[in-house]
C-alpha cells in the first residue's frame, strides 16, 4: 500500500479508535490499515476482527 496522506491517516485513526465498535464502510485498504493499528489488541477488538475478515474475504475471492 502506498503512503497515506496525513489527513486520511488521521481520519481513519479517529474513526477506528474504539475497539468495541465495528468499522463502517470498510474498503480493503482501510482494512489493512485498521488491522495494522489494532493487531495487538486480541480477540475482543471488533475493529481488528472486522478488518481481518475483510482481508480474508479479499484473499478468498482471488
Amino acid at each position: 500500500m502506498d503512503v497515506l496522506p496525513s489527513d486520511v491517516r488521521e481520519l481513519w485513526l479517529v474513526q477506528s479508535r474504539d475497539c468495541a465498535q465495528d468499522p463502517v464502510g470498510l474498503s480493503y485498504e482501510r482494512a489493512l490499515f485498521i488491522r495494522t493499528v489494532h493487531g495487538g489488541h486480541g480477540a475482543h477488538c471488533r475493529q481488528y476482527l472486522a478488518a481481518s475478515a475483510r482481508c480474508f474475504r479479499r484473499a478468498a475471492e482471488r
